[in-house]
């Protein structure tokens, strides 16, 4: 009996080690198929560079080995028929993604092709028959670059396509030759082989087999846990069973906890891959790696474990590396990047890895590193250079290649007596973007934003990305402050061009510091340093501007520190109060609503105007509490003053764009109103037209769902922004009010009469109401009344006050 249950027992715990085997290279193949599918993926969004076709094929093949190993393995037959039909419908979404690989191929090659017949045919045309027909070279040549632009995925309007296809016949007909004729022809061929391509490419990415894949994993973890739970119970109960297999079954059930244990860490990594695979515990010490890892560092596990990863440090990463990696790690999200490290012979090797946080609980546990070795490949491309001299994100060069080049033209500029200058560019409203977005998105951003200034910039300038949000410009060889003017406006205009990322509209601006060599420095710390002061100036001046560096612009920089310093503590010393300024119907004098501003009487500095301080807590977060501070005191000082003044209906409150990226923003204020006991019906929120339109899109959803809680809204400084009526149509709007500037010295002559009457009408078109500020005399006040203005505020009917004051 003893023999029978012992050999039971044994064949039950063999069984179960079989089946783990079995799963583990399940989960590798379907891990596999995971990575080979993203990798023709990327093939696909290819922009016209080398392709690999021997690769391709191999990969191919592998990816046919992986799903014939699916149907080979021993649990094939535990899924049920449901397992079946996931398989099945692999295969055919494979084979037609396979169909969809060659098609690209075959188009792809063809192009190419076209391509460089194109080039060569562009030459013969032109020596032969435009050797001195300037324009017609341009012309030609601009043809030819935009077809090239667009086989690389450079987006063209549907406008400038027609017209170079315009363009070329007129051509063919003026020069009448068999050469431009075949020229013709095979850009109109190769025009509709890239179409193909990009439908090729639609059609290849509506096949999705990653949710087959995950369909199918999830399947097979719904099935083994079940399994194991099923095991888990049975040895309890052979424990019970018998005290004679004591010592024995301890030891089993201790083996099955582990290996529960482990194959629980491990469910994302794959033993047998050619990945270097690495898990650790929460303080980044190593709990596991796996037999690529050991090949490719040299270590033993028995080495490495419990030690941190930093041992493979080569010494050839910069610290902020390290530092923005650990600060994504930080947070649980998900990193990936580029390794250059160690072994333990001392030789340096290359590696691209994807870390992940484990997390159980919402906690994170431990962290799962996937790493590849690229060494060979980063060899070919120099790429040590590369990331030692570019910003990784953007290929732009880093500030480290700027101090080299700035090195180099300063030892130019002084032998030959000549000058250069320094940008300093700070985005504006890119911090609002990438918080409400995500990284994602932010990144995406920059890449367009760098894009944009390297092609606009003249062959001998050059950009370089020197922070996170932070860009730099060195011009060479100008001395003229006017031209260095009309770089500066240009860089502007084009970072104020909208940029669509997923489906979103987003705006930003650039704030440029300028310094010039010799007269602001001769060296690179100096100018670098100078170029930034100025670029805060810039900012504090309204932003999205460019401002040269001059001696006292230091003093307004010590300036900005001072009061960053003091609006840090200036709410927990009670330092803020609120006065109010009514708003009052034009036609009766009755005071409507009031409008809650804040004042700072700081004291170290003390009184500070809001125009110095609210852009410093926007750009230090700071105006997310301070903001709340004003709802909160607003709303109870409201109560107060409807009962002295009886006309009362709304109280109206400015806010910042930065704290509409707040996710609790509406949430907080809903809470005030219920412990204030104000209708959210009698609070207007004012926001300026030139804050909504640089992100139209999310500052839409937000106003719209305030709107749906009862908030009145409210457009502040209208007039002076570029709304559309089209973006008027999708805000939630209630009120215009028009911008002070368009009331200043008011009469029937001026532009600023046909202003206000533009957005009377159109204020009436919508159903909106109308509020005029900074009305001082009565003579506006009649003017505005006669254009049939709704409501004025300003000085003539009273200045901003205290509540015991009103």
């Amino acid at each position: 009996m003893f023999i029978a249950f012992l050999t039971f027992l044994i064949y039950h715990l063999v069984s179960i080690n079989d089946k783990i085997r079995n799963y583990s290279n399940f989960q590798t193949t379907i891990n596999e198929l995971k990575i080979l599918d993203s990798e023709f993926d990327n093939l696909l969004s290819n922009k016209a560079t080398f392709i690999n076709y021997d690769s391709v094929t191999k990969k191919v093949d592998l990816f046919y080995s992986k799903l014939d190993n699916i149907s080979s393995n021993k649990l094939y037959n535990e899924f049920g028929h449901y397992l079946e039909y996931i398989t099945n419908t692999l295969n055919h979404q494979w084979f037609e993604k396979h169909q969809h690989i060659e098609r690209f191929k075959s188009h792809n090659a063809s192009i190419v092709g076209s391509l460089n017949y194109l080039i060569e045919l562009t030459k013969t045309v032109k020596n032969r028959y435009l050797y001195n027909e300037y324009e017609d070279i341009y012309l030609l040549d601009g043809i030819i670059n935009n077809l090239f632009k667009l086989f690389i995925n450079v987006d063209l309007d549907e406008d400038t396509a027609i017209t170079d296809r315009i363009n070329l016949e007129m051509l063919q007909n003026k020069y009448l030759s068999p050469e431009f004729h075949f020229l013709y022809l095979r850009y109109n061929s190769t025009i509709q082989d890239t179409a193909r391509l990009i439908q090729i490419k639609e059609e290849f990415s509506s096949v999705d087999i990653k949710t087959t894949l995950e369909e199918l994993e999830n399947l097979i973890n719904l099935t083994y846990n079940s399994n194991i739970n099923s095991q888990k119970n049975m040895a309890f109960i052979f424990f019970i069973i018998s005290s004679i297999l004591l010592i024995v079954l301890i030891s089993s059930y201790l083996k099955s906890l582990k290996i529960k244990k482990e194959l629980s860490a491990f469910r994302y990594a794959v033993e047998n891959s050619d990945n270097s695979i690495v898990i650790t515990d929460k303080n980044r010490n190593i709990t596991y790696a796996n037999e690529a890892f050991e090949n490719i560092t040299g270590y033993k596990r028995e080495e490495i474990m419990g030690k941190n990863p930093s041992i493979l440090k080569s010494g050839k990463m910069p610290s902020e590396f390290y530092n923005n990696m650990n600060n994504i790690l930080n947070k649980g999200e998900k990193w990936h990047g580029e390794f250059i490290n160690v072994n333990k012979n001392g030789e340096v090797y290359y590696e691209t890895a994807s870390i992940t946080p484990i997390m159980e609980d919402n906690q994170i546990t431990g962290y799962l590193a996937i790493k590849l070795n690229v060494t060979d490949y980063i060899r070919e491309q120099e790429k040590v250079e590369f990331l030692a001299f570019h910003d990784s994100l953007t290929l732009l060069p880093n500030r480290r290649s700027l101090e080299h080049e700035m090195e180099k033209a300063l030892k130019y500029a002084i032998r030959n007596n000549s000058f250069l200058a320094i940008f300093f560019i700070d985005l504006d409203g890119f911090k609002t973007i990438n918080d409400a977005l995500g990284h994602d998105v932010g990144d995406l951003l920059l890449k367009e934003v760098a894009l944009r200034f390297r092609q606009s910039l003249r062959p001998y300038d050059e950009v370089f990305r020197i922070g996170g949000d932070e860009f730099a410009v060195l011009i060479k060889s100008n001395n003229n402050n006017d031209d260095l003017g009309q770089i500066a406006n240009k860089l502007i205009t084009i970072a104020n061009k909208p940029i669509i990322i997923k489906k979103h509209t987003l705006h930003v601006g650039c704030s440029i510091g300028i310094a010039q060599y010799p007269k602001d420095g001769s060296d690179f710390v100096t100018l670098l340093k100078h170029s930034d002061t100025a670029m805060y100036k810039a900012k504090q001046d309204g932003k999205n501007m460019f401002h040269f560096y001059d001696a006292n612009l230091s003093s307004t920089v010590h300036t900005r520190l001072n009061i960053e310093q003091a609006l840090a503590i200036a709410l927990d010393n009670n330092e803020f109060y609120m006065v109010y300024q009514p708003k009052y119907n034009l036609k009766d004098h009755t005071a409507i609503s009031i409008e809650a501003l804040i004042r700072w009487e700081s004291a170290s500095l003390g009184n500070v105007e809001p125009k110095d301080f609210i852009y410093i807590a926007e750009e230090t977060t700071l105006i997310n509490k301070i903001g709340f501070f004003v709802f909160k005191k607003a709303c109870e000082d409201f109560a107060i003053l409807k009962k002295k003044l009886t006309t009362l209906q709304m109280i109206t409150i400015n806010i910042s764009p930065i704290q509409l990226t707040n996710k609790n923003f509406v949430n907080e204020l809903l809470k005030i109103t219920k412990k204030t006991k104000i209708p959210t019906s009698s609070i207007g929120l004012e926001i300026t037209e030139s804050n909504i339109m640089k992100n139209i899109d999310e500052v839409c959803k937000v106003l719209k769902e305030l709107r749906e809680h009862g908030f009145k809204i409210i457009i502040d400084d209208f007039g002076t922004g570029y709304s559309s009526m089209s973006y008027l149509q999708k805000l939630p709007i209630d009120t215009l009010k028009i911008d002070k500037s368009f009331v200043d010295d008011l009469n029937t002559t001026t532009n600023n009469t046909t202003i206000i009457k533009a957005i009377v009408a159109i204020s009436k078109s919508f159903g909106y109401t109308t509020v005029a500020e900074g009305i001082e005399r009565a003579e506006q006040e009649e003017f505005l009344l006669n254009l049939e203005v709704d409501y004025g505020q300003g000085f003539l009917f009273s200045k901003p006050k205290r509540v015991t004051e009103l």
